[in-house]
């Protein structure tokens, strides 16, 4: 019998002026593939960039996804709750603990990952950041996910191919453990930004808290954030402790594959949607192949490496 699964995609007012954009092109690639969809909305601003937009898009974001997402994709809108009592209940589910951090050492999210995928029904949860795009269109990706589960116990954390396919079946800056057939590829390290888990792993095992580098808990003292390291930091080191596997794969035919923005510029979201339109049509130049962030060919980042030389201290978003 096959498993089920839920998608689970997290938002924040701050990624309206993306989402309206990516979540109807995430939805489309994904929507009949899955049992379950969830949208979480986080409801608690984090600081510095994480807080950007915050109150001028939430009321936007909250009417959009009632008006133009919710009337035609069968999901569930759950806005983030960090009430004493469910954050109890998350952090015993996953940690083993009362409490956890609300946010990580950069003011970005910590809880509300968690919280999304504690909230899907099933034990297969889909997740997707807002700002992901899939390229090669297969319907079948997620089956194919679910029977590699059925077929080796320590499969834990699945993703679609890391950029588009290239040729000679290469991935760019990526922490290869091994090739395991073509286009499949078993990946150190752990991102947070696209994957699918087996969240009933954590019955039996919890998450280890970790703090982040004596340099990045300084950061988190001085600009007053939770001194918690990344999430996928460590669902990375709970993947090695138990020696489990993170499987990233193309699947049959064109496959699903993944890109990311690596910044936020004014010309990225004017391009934003001939930039999806050239994704969903494989339009895309050679050195974007095998590499997963948005190449300068595909959205001109020259604003963002301005922005980079007159801020030292500003980095891309990851």
């Amino acid at each position: 019998m096959k498993q089920p699964v839920s998608l689970q995609i997290s938002l924040a007012p701050g990624d309206y002026r993306h989402a309206l954009h990516l979540l109807p092109h995430q939805l489309k690639q994904l929507h009949t593939q899955v049992d379950e969809i969830i949208l979480t909305v986080d409801t608690l601003p984090g600081r510095g960039r994480f807080a950007a937009g915050w109150a001028q898009y939430k009321d936007v974001l909250d009417q959009f996804l009632r008006t133009d997402i919710m009337p035609h994709y069968n999901v569930k809108v759950v806005p983030v709750d960090y009430t004493p009592a469910v954050r109890q209940k998350i952090s015993r589910y996953f940690f083993g603990r009362d409490s956890m951090p609300v946010k990580d050492f950069r003011g970005g999210p910590f809880y509300a990952y968690f919280f999304g995928l504690h909230h899907a029904t099933n034990n297969l949860v889909f997740h997707l950041d807002s700002d992901m795009f899939l390229g090669g269109g297969s319907k079948l990706w997620v089956a194919e996910a679910v029977q590699r589960y059925g077929a080796d116990n320590n499969n834990f954390v699945m993703a679609p191919l890391p950029g588009p396919p290239r040729t000679d079946d290469t991935l760019t800056d990526q922490q290869v453990i091994k090739k395991t057939a073509p286009f499949t590829w078993q990946l150190g390290g752990m991102s947070t930004r696209i994957f699918l888990i087996d969240k009933s792993k954590f019955d039996n095992h919890k998450l280890i808290l970790a703090k982040p580098s004596p340099r990045n808990r300084l950061k988190a003292l001085i600009q007053g954030h939770d001194n918690a390291d990344l999430p996928e930091h460590l669902i990375a080191d709970f993947i090695k402790k138990h020696q489990l596997k993170r499987v990233d794969f193309l699947g049959d035919g064109d496959g699903m594959w993944s890109l990311h923005p690596p910044y936020r510029t004014e010309n990225f979201y004017e391009q934003l949607p001939a930039i999806i339109k050239r994704i969903e049509n494989n339009d895309l130049p050679e050195n974007q192949r095998g590499f997963y962030d948005l190449v300068d060919e595909v959205c001109d980042w020259t604003e963002a490496r301005e922005k980079l030389k007159r801020n030292r201290w500003w980095k891309p978003q990851r």
